[in-house]
């Protein structure tokens, strides 16, 4: 196969070197008031193609916008022509670099303008080809059947080690396979536990938020019983100090106290007989007052109050 390309491709290159395409020409028409001209009228593929327009009538304007068309395919649309020194407007064109347009042989040029005092006009041209003018897509792909064909028989070896490779991989993809729907148990189980995993590790979270803020309350709250404890512990001591010496006082009060008790019980029994002799004295002396009381008022009465024995006239 590799020596029928190297036999075809030479012929096909000259074919296609020696193509010549064979173009529509219409025929061109007559405008007596403006002269047109081509320059050159045959090149290659670095030719600068001129079209020039000159009016030879005061009442006719020239072609100052066109449209231009290489073998009836668009090449600008209303382009503005450049003013030379000489009155004349030209239009620069370049040999179009894609088959057939690039082809050897004669290839035409239309141009239509609408010039003032007058209406549309159209003028055809004849740009003849006189060397072939590859494409750069042509160009590629001569270089990649160049490249392909000579890497062609490397690829053939290595498609037949591909094919040997194939079968092996065939059978591995078996293998692959059933561990595969293996796998995809496993893989459901798995997926169901995680779920499970997940709820629960939801749950753990939010439980472990919680006891984390309520660690952090109890710390709070040691340091603050740690800090009341030492003082306490300080108080303690104190106050143990002071119940030695309050327990040593409170020995002494109890003597003093049944010391006290007994004078107490001497001092009730002579406080009762001295009771009952005020009693007795301040009753008589109430009765004494009573008395001295109801006499005088009788004697204030009978001063006082007595009616005196009238007078008898003699």
């Amino acid at each position: 196969m590799l020596k029928t390309w190297k036999i075809l491709f030479p012929i096909f290159l000259a074919l296609s070197l020696t193509f010549v395409t064979v173009v529509r020409v219409s025929a061109q028409p007559t405008y007596p008031f403006i002269n047109y001209e081509i320059l050159p009228s045959q090149g290659g593929a670095n030719t600068t193609i001129i079209l020039r327009f000159t009016t030879t009538s005061p009442n006719v304007s020239n072609v100052q916008t066109a449209d231009i068309f290489w073998d009836n395919n668009t090449v600008a649309l209303n382009q503005s022509g450049f003013l030379g020194a000489s009155g004349a407007y030209d239009y620069n064109l370049t040999v179009p670099t894609e088959p057939p347009l690039s082809d050897e042989g004669n290839h035409t040029i239309q141009v239509d303008s609408n010039v003032a005092n007058y209406g549309p006009i159209s003028f055809f041209f004849t740009f003849n080809i006189t060397e072939f003018v590859p494409s750069p897509e042509y160009i590629a792909l001569n270089e990649t059947y160049y490249s392909l064909l000579t890497n062609y028989t490397d690829i053939l070896g290595n498609y037949t080690q591909l094919q040997s490779d194939y079968a092996v991989l065939f059978e591995n993809y078996t293998t692959a396979l059933a561990e595969n729907a293996n796998d995809t148990q496993n893989y459901n189980t798995l997926v169901s536990t995680y779920n499970v995993l997940d709820s629960n590790y939801n749950s753990l979270t939010a439980n472990y938020n919680l006891l984390s803020t309520t660690y952090s309350n109890l710390t709070t709250n040691y340091i603050s019983m740690s800090s009341n404890y030492a003082l306490l512990q300080q108080n303690y001591a104190l106050l143990q100090t002071n119940f030695q010496t309050l327990d040593a006082n409170y020995s002494t009060l109890i003597l003093d106290y049944n010391l006290l008790n007994s004078s107490y019980a001497g001092l009730l029994s002579n406080y009762n007989g001295l009771t009952g002799q005020l009693a007795f004295s301040r009753n008589l002396n109430i009765t004494l007052i009573i008395i001295t009381i109801i006499l005088a008022i009788i004697t204030i009465y009978y001063v006082i109050l007595k009616p005196k024995t009238p007078t008898k006239t003699r």
